[in-house]
């Protein structure tokens, strides 16, 4: 218990009570998970090989193994995480880039869902 409370308070101070950014952080984690639900729900029902990379026409020109599918939110993850931390490592000298890159997190996701209902149909 004592382990507990002293992890929260350490949470609360660095990312403080700030509103905003916790509703963005969520959003962004909410379709990210979203999202890697989604891809393993269709997962079974996916080819072997899936067009991973399209031309200027839209023609596939790259095909990978469709586990080659769970990049997309990995990727996804990876830039949410690393905005969030770049968001409270600036809040305090500049508060509207670190709206900015919190903002900017929930929109990339959003581009991750285009990108893997293209993929997956």
């Amino acid at each position: 218990m004592i382990g507990k409370l002293c992890l929260t308070r350490i949470v609360a101070r660095i990312i403080g009570s700030n509103r905003l950014a916790h509703a963005l952080l969520a959003l962004g984690v909410l379709l990210n998970l979203a999202l890697f639900a989604y891809i393993g729900w269709h997962y079974r029902a996916l080819p072997e090989s899936l067009p991973l990379h399209f031309d200027i026409m839209g023609q596939p020109d790259r095909f990978g193994v469709r586990s080659e599918i769970f990049k997309l939110p990995a990727i996804g993850l990876l830039l949410l995480v690393l905005n969030y931390l770049f968001g409270l490592a600036i809040q305090r000298w500049e508060k509207l880039g670190a709206y900015l890159l919190l903002g900017v997190a929930p929109v990339v996701q959003v581009l991750f869902w285009l990108a893997a209902l293209n993929i997956v149909g």
